[in-house]
């Protein structure tokens, strides 16, 4: 080999780098195009006509109209307006990730810290539930709810939402308490801290990515939550959002411009609950490893 070839050696893992460089660019970009795919439709059927939407479903809307969204937050004639719906889902959202947090997070730190045969029966009994279908319970959650008055009411389903969930949330956490510093919590108890003491005032705030990855997590299946909602709520005037934008398709006709609207106007909550935590989803994909 030539003095005159060394150079040419040395470029070829810059060139293959630059390669492998735009071969990786070019496949996220075709992912983030494909995965904002719907919600660019969603977003451009709710300012066109039904016409449009029909012709053109992915062309942008022209001319704009925003009468969609005037009849999406009015309602259907079967239905109510969209803010019933809209404060129905705030209602069964808040109950359910409020019971599922503070039970969820407490349930866990009490399995991580007993070492016992009541705790190992508590952790394979939430493992068990974590992996039961929803199908399975919905003809019994059906007549228990009818029998307690929970049915029909957005705050008594998201008792009985929050109930469903809460394994996924324990299961959880107890991933991240598996790894938490136990000589802190045996510091500040040495110090006369007791139990619930240490937990409240160390355990939480060292858990706060843990329980706000958690908290996003559920914020979002119980907002967009129709498995529930659906058979649970049959009142027009307690339904959720996703019961109620299906009011928009019939037996025979379907206001596509307004439910497209309704979407995007249910969607819009979800949005400022990731801008606002958006540094701790990933954490819910490794909440296992305490930081």
């Amino acid at each position: 080999m030539t003095v005159a070839d060394r150079p040419m050696l040395a470029r070829l893992p810059k060139r293959r780098i630059r390669l492998g460089a735009i071969l990786a660019t070019t496949f996220i970009g075709a992912y983030v195009l494909v995965i904002n795919l719907p919600v660019f439709t969603v977003l451009s059927g709710s300012l066109k006509t039904s016409n449009q939407i029909t012709t053109d479903p992915l062309g942008l809307p022209n001319p704009v109209d925003f009468t969609n969204y005037i009849r999406g937050w009015n309602g259907v004639a079967v239905g109510e307006p969209m803010w019933v719906y809209l404060l129905n889902t705030a209602v069964f959202t808040v109950v359910a990730v409020a019971v599922v947090i503070v039970l969820g997070t407490m349930a866990a730190y009490a399995i991580s810290r007993s070492s016992n045969w009541v705790s190992t029966l508590a952790e394979r009994y939430y493992l068990v539930l974590y992996t039961l279908p929803f199908l399975a319970t919905i003809v019994p959650l059906y007549s228990i709810t009818g029998d307690l008055g929970l049915r029909d009411n957005p705050a008594g389903v998201g008792l009985v939402y929050a109930a469903s969930w809460m394994p996924m949330t324990v299961v959880l956490m107890l991933a991240f308490f598996a790894s938490f510093p136990l000589d802190v919590i045996e510091a500040a108890k040495t110090d006369g801290a007791s139990e619930w003491r240490a937990f409240v005032t160390i355990v939480v705030p060292m858990s706060q990515s843990a329980v706000l990855s958690n908290l996003l997590l559920a914020f979002i299946y119980a907002w967009n939550n129709l498995s529930h909602t659906f058979p649970l709520l049959t009142s027009p005037t307690s339904l959720t959002v996703a019961p109620g934008i299906l009011l928009f398709s019939s037996q025979y006709t379907v206001d596509q411009g307004a439910q497209l609207a309704g979407m995007f106007m249910t969607v819009i909550p979800l949005i400022l609950a990731y801008a606002v935590l958006h540094r701790h989803i990933m954490e819910s994909f490794r909440v296992g490893s305490f930081r």
